[in-house]
Parts: C-alpha cells; structure tokens; sequence
C-alpha cells in the first residue's frame, strides 16, 4: 500500500484540497503500531537461496513517519477533506492528528469532515 491508498490530491473551485482517507491511514498506522516491536524498518523475511528467487524486503514507516507524510503533503493545499472520521475514535491516532490538524489549521487551512462515497 502506498499513501496514494489515503491520500489523494485535487484542484477544486476552493483550492488544492487534499483527501484524507481515515480508513487507510488507519491501516497504515496500525501496521506502523505493530511492526514497532519488530527490528529495523527493512526486514527480509523467509529467503531460500535454492529457489533461485531474491529475498522479500518489506520496508516499514514507524507511526511518526506517516503522519510526518501527512503533516508534510499538507503544506501544499488548502483544504484538507478528512473522509470517514470515525476510523480514528478506537486508536490513539485521532489525538496524534489533532497536532497536525491545528498547524495546518493555524497557517490558514481548512479542514472539512465527510463519508467516502465508496463502502
């Protein structure tokens, strides 16, 4: 998954309004949350030279890196549309966004809340 799978960029009558897809980047911090047990953020994992093939290398971002992402892609637009709110209530992550959320609020953005139209 890359942060085109949360994060999507348009030009619309009010600005460059960026979407927000709470559903991914809900999946993405869990995953981040998980893997901070585990050791560096390249792994490779089952590698069997016999087979002829290379060893899978999963990369990982910690917690910080994604919303470091957001709070950088932010600085770009002027509306940010945060999509289907409610996948942040059940993880600490909704008070790890509210910081991002007032900077961006505080340089003069504007943040509007909505339902993906997509289930």
């Amino acid at each position: 998954m890359n942060r085109r799978d949360f994060l999507c960029l348009r030009t619309t009558p009010r600005g460059r309004t960026l979407e927000l897809s709470c559903r991914g980047l809900y999946m993405r911090y869990l995953d981040s949350e998980f893997l901070a047990g585990a050791a560096p953020e390249t792994s490779v994992f089952d590698h069997e030279p016999w087979m002829g093939e290379p060893p899978t290398v999963f990369a990982r971002r910690t917690a910080e890196a994604l919303l470091r992402q957001v709070e950088d892609d932010l600085r770009q637009v002027d509306v940010l549309r945060v999509l289907d709110g409610e996948w942040l209530a059940s993880t600490g992550l909704r008070e790890r966004l509210e910081p991002v959320l007032a900077s961006f609020r505080a340089r003069g953005g504007r943040v509007e809340f909505a339902k993906s139209t997509q289930s």
